[in-house]
């Protein structure tokens, strides 16, 4: 799962939906890979408030090495969060 995400452009944005396409997998499981893939460190996400009745936007940062409390600070103020 992780090679698929990372053989992306860096714009691109990771969807499950997306994925499950790709992968021909279920939504549930390609969730399920990634909370796994989260928790291992790999994947740090963050969740952004479009205000209101808008909802949320997810942003997911992958990396081939864990991603560290100081790196995904850098990457929430590139957002400028």
């Amino acid at each position: 799962m992780l090679l698929t995400i990372l053989s992306n452009s860096d714009e691109w944005r990771v969807y499950p939906e997306e994925l499950a396409k790709r992968c021909r997998d279920s939504v549930d499981a390609v969730r399920t890979q990634l909370k796994a893939l989260e928790k291992a460190g790999y994947i740090r996400s963050y969740r952004k408030s479009l205000g209101g009745r808008y909802g949320t936007e997810t942003h997911r940062f992958c990396s081939d090495t864990k991603i560290s409390d100081e790196v995904f600070q850098e990457l929430l103020k590139e957002l400028n969060c």
